[in-house]
């Protein structure tokens, strides 16, 4: 061996040792690749040092947490260590960064063009706050104490998405009207980004003002991220790491119990018992006494509703999956009774009884129906 060259020995050694460790601990595959690189290009170091190099990043590399796409595996901020666990994973993408005492809030399947109708393009949106915080239900209302104002990682996937051209459609759109119009912004990790520049004139300002960042870091991946703060938001922005979609593949029967749960949990309509929707609910038992209120005060609204249409379940992970419906209705208004509608989106977890709608999300998305007592978010 030279001091120009890595062994080619201590190489396949490197490579069977590392091969060997994640058969218990998942590494990122490329390190080694990404080690013995650097290696080669400090050609003048001594073989001995190089060696001993490489031993520990092997070493090291065990200990990582999660599986990472190769290109991606040097491609962290400065400040971010790739032997840490990540805070949170949205959809495939590792958080690496929030404000202190921060957590997960919510999460949910937004229509990815802002377009409520459409419930088969969405992106996942989870929202983080900082933690406990108490959310206290109200008629068509949902408020957080203690509040705090939070930041949102937002991730949309799918084969059609075109950022530069989305951005343009919008900026058609707005045409010279006088409201936040997707401006470029400093690059996040070298990637395009938009952001939206407050109008002229508008109302938001100061304490009210909310910060945009979206960008494209790969082909059919759009990432946006928004909170209070320009320096965090931009801080939570750098600090993601892509990973490949999720490849959740249960059997089709997992998606119809996914479907069904929801379904029934949110028809109170014809044929059913308000009272046994619950059953599809986490923790739907402490509810009952809320849904005794609502058929006291509208029966009417709570036997017509039926959910008329859902999209298509994505599965977090293997307990965890997130549902877009609609909820239609009839209601006495002026003139005779109107039909209404409402647009939701739930978790859905699976428990030792089978798959059950989050607790939070349900009440979040049944203000309308039902108001719950206080659910605490820690």
């Amino acid at each position: 061996m030279t001091d120009t060259d890595a062994d080619p020995g201590f190489e396949l050694r490197l490579r069977a040792t590392m091969t060997s460790a994640a058969r218990i601990i998942h590494q990122p595959p490329g390190l080694a690749q990404h080690v013995i690189e650097r290696g080669r290009r400090h050609r003048r170091r001594k073989a001995l040092t190089a060696a001993v190099a490489l031993a520990v990043a092997a070493v090291g590399a065990v200990v990582v947490p999660q599986v990472l796409p190769e290109k991606k595996s040097a491609m962290y901020p400065a400040d971010t260590s790739i032997l840490r666990s990540p805070l949170d994973t949205v959809y495939g993408v590792d958080v690496h960064w929030l404000p202190d005492g921060y957590g997960v809030r919510s999460r949910e399947a937004q229509n990815l063009w802002g377009s409520t109708s459409n419930l088969d393009r969405f992106q996942i949106v989870t929202t983080y706050n900082s933690l406990p915080t108490t959310a206290r239900f109200a008629p068509h209302q949902v408020r957080d104490t203690p509040e705090s104002r939070g930041y949102t990682v937002a991730v949309g996937r799918g084969p059609d998405l075109d950022l530069e051209a989305r951005m343009r459609r919008i900026t058609e759109a707005i045409g010279e009207a006088d409201v936040a119009k997707p401006i470029r912004a400093a690059d996040v990790r070298g990637h395009p980004t938009y952001t939206y520049a407050p109008p002229a004139h508008g109302a938001y300002t100061g304490e009210d003002l909310t910060f945009w960042l979206t960008w494209s870091p790969e082909p059919a991946v759009v990432l946006t991220v928004w909170g209070p703060s320009e320096a965090d938001t931009r801080r939570i922005a750098e600090s993601l790491v892509v990973g490949p979609e999720p490849d959740i593949s249960p059997d089709p029967g997992q998606s119809l119990q996914v479907e069904q749960v929801v379904h029934g949990a949110f028809t109170t309509g014809p044929g059913t018992d308000p009272q046994d929707t619950l059953d599809r609910v986490e923790g739907g038992e402490g509810l009952r006494t809320s849904m005794d209120g609502a058929l006291r005060t509208n029966r009417e609204l709570l036997e017509s509703i039926r959910v008329a249409s859902t999209g298509p379940v994505t599965f977090l992970n293997e307990t965890e999956a997130v549902l877009a419906f609609q909820v239609e209705a009839q209601e006495q208004a002026v003139g005779g009774v109107a039909k209404v509608s409402w647009y939701g989106s739930v978790r859905v977890i699976r428990t030792a009884d089978g798959w059950k709608v989050r607790k939070q999300d349900y009440c979040a998305s049944a203000t309308w129906l039902l108001t719950c007592p206080p659910v605490t978010i820690s």
